[in-house]
C-alpha cells in the first residue's frame, strides 16, 4: 500500500501460546520460530508507508501482542511512532491475555508508550475457559487486573464472552459482577460465534458441545446492557460499554467509517475509499514483504458492497443517526448505479439513497427495528438486537 495516510494504525501480531477452539482470527500457535522473520517484514511494511497525517490512535492486537519480548514491542513502537507521529493525546493500545502478563512488561509497556490495556479476560469461571480451551484461570485473570493497575495503567479494558458451552445466566451475571467489581473503564461484551473450520464448530456439529439457546443468549445480552448501565457504563456500540468519555477511539475509527491502516498478516486497511488485505498466513506475508515490500492487495468492491459495508459499521453505533445527506455524499452525490427495487412515490426527500432503499426502510420502520424520518434513521433497542435481520433488508436491493 503506497502513500496512504490514516488517523487510525493496527498493528497485528499473530503469535498465541495456544489457539482457543472458537477462534477463526489470522492467528497461529506453534510458529514462535518465525518472530525474528515477522518482526523485520512488520518493520519493513510499515517503513514503506509514507503517512501525511499524524495518528490519533494506535492499536496493537492479535493473536497475543504479550507474547512478544519488551524489546520487540519497543523496536515496533518506536518505527510506528516516528512514522505516524501520534498527536500527543493519542490513545494507544495494546492487548494482553492473562497467561503472559507480568509486573515488568506491563511497566515496560508504559514507558514504551502503551497508555491503554485489553485484558482478554472472556469468562471468571475456570469450567467456561477450560471449555474455550483458553490458557489462564480466573486467578490469573483477577491477578492480570490487579498488576495492571499497580503499573499505572489508568484505562483498561475487559473483554467477556457470553452464550458460552454450559454457560448459564446465573453463570453471566457473576461474570459481569465480578468485573464491574474491578471498575475498568471498558468492557466488551460479545456473544459467541461459531465459525466454521474451528474445533468448537466441529464439537457443536457432532453433539459433543450443546451452547446456551437463542432465548437464552437474548436474555444473556439484554442482562449486559441493563446491568452495565446501573453501573455507570454507558452502551455505546453493539458489544462495547464505557465509562464517560473511555469509547475505544481506535474503534470507533473503524465504525465511523473514518481511515485506517492496517499493519501485519491479515490486516486491513482503509485508506482513499479503498480497502485493502494483507495475506492471513504469516509466511505469505513475509514472503510479500521480502519481494514486494508490501502485501496489501485492494479488494475490489461494487458500489452496493461498499454501501452495506458502511451500514454494517455504522449501525453498530447506539443512539446515533444516520444522515440521508451523509449517505448520499458518500455514495450517490455522483450519480449511481444501484438501482430502486421498485418504483417509488414523488416525495422530494427520497432521493438518493432514500429513494434506492426505500423498501428497506420501509420495512425496518413498520417492524419497528429503527426509527425513519425525513432527515435519516436510527436503531431501536430491538434493531439492535436483531442487527443482522436489518442488515438483510439492505442486502435485498
Amino acid at each position: 500500500m503506497k502513500n496512504k495516510s490514516a488517523a487510525a494504525v493496527y498493528l497485528h501480531i499473530p503469535f498465541c501460546a495456544s489457539k482457543c477452539l472458537y477462534c477463526d482470527f489470522a492467528s497461529y500457535a506453534g510458529i514462535n520460530h518465525l518472530m525474528e522473520p515477522y518482526l523485520s517484514a512488520l518493520l519493513a511494511e510499515i517503513n514503506h508507508a509514507h503517512p501525511v497525517a499524524a495518528a490519533d490512535s494506535i492499536y496493537m492486537g492479535g493473536g497475543t501482542p504479550s507474547m512478544l519480548s519488551p524489546e520487540m514491542t519497543a523496536k515496533i513502537m518506536s518505527t510506528v511512532m516516528e512514522r505516524f507521529r501520534p498527536i500527543p493525546s493519542a490513545e494507544i493500545s495494546i492487548e494482553a491475555n492473562p497467561e503472559s502478563v507480568t509486573i515488568e512488561r506491563l511497566e515496560r509497556y508504559l514507558k514504551i508508550g502503551f497508555n491503554r490495556l485489553s485484558i482478554g479476560v472472556q469468562s471468571f469461571k475456570d469450567p467456561m475457559l477450560k471449555n474455550l480451551g483458553r490458557a489462564h484461570d480466573s486467578k490469573k485473570a483477577l491477578e492480570a487486573f490487579a498488576l495492571a493497575r499497580k503499573a499505572g495503567f489508568k484505562n483498561i479494558s475487559i473483554d467477556l464472552i457470553y452464550g458460552l458451552p454450559g454457560q448459564s445466566m446465573a453463570d453471566f451475571a457473576d461474570d459481569l459482577e465480578t468485573a464491574v467489581s474491578l471498575a475498568p473503564e471498558h468492557l466488551s461484551a460479545y456473544q459467541l460465534t461459531v465459525e466454521e473450520d474451528t474445533p468448537l464448530w466441529d464439537m457443536v456439529e457432532n453433539g459433543s458441545v450443546k451452547l446456551p439457546d437463542d432465548d437464552v443468549m437474548l436474555a444473556m445480552y439484554e442482562k449486559a446492557i441493563a446491568f452495565l448501565e446501573t453501573k455507570g457504563y454507558r452502551h455505546y456500540e453493539v458489544s462495547n460499554f464505557a465509562k464517560p468519555e473511555k469509547e475505544c477511539r481506535h474503534n470507533m475509527a473503524y465504525w465511523l467509517g473514518e481511515e485506517f491502516v492496517g499493519f501485519g498478516n491479515g490486516a486491513h486497511s482503509f485508506v482513499n475509499s479503498c480497502r485493502y488485505a494483507n495475506p492471513d498466513e504469516p509466511e505469505d506475508y513475509i514472503y510479500e514483504i521480502d519481494t514486494a515490500g508490501e502485501a496489501g492487495v485492494e479488494i475490489l468492491a461494487d458500489e452496493k458492497d461498499k454501501v452495506l459495508d458502511f451500514l454494517l459499521m455504522r449501525l453498530r453505533l447506539v443512539g446515533k443517526k444516520i444522515p440521508f445527506k451523509e449517505l448520499n455524499e458518500k455514495f450517490f452525490s455522483k450519480g449511481s448505479h444501484i438501482k430502486p427495487t421498485r418504483e417509488v412515490g414523488s416525495d422530494a426527500s427520497l432521493t438518493g439513497f432514500g429513494m434506492v432503499y426505500s423498501k428497506a426502510l420501509e420495512s425496518i420502520a413498520k417492524n419497528k427495528l429503527a426509527v425513519v424520518d425525513s432527515e435519516g434513521f436510527n436503531l431501536t433497542h430491538k434493531g439492535m438486537l436483531f442487527l443482522d435481520d436489518v442488515l438483510m433488508e439492505f442486502e435485498k436491493v
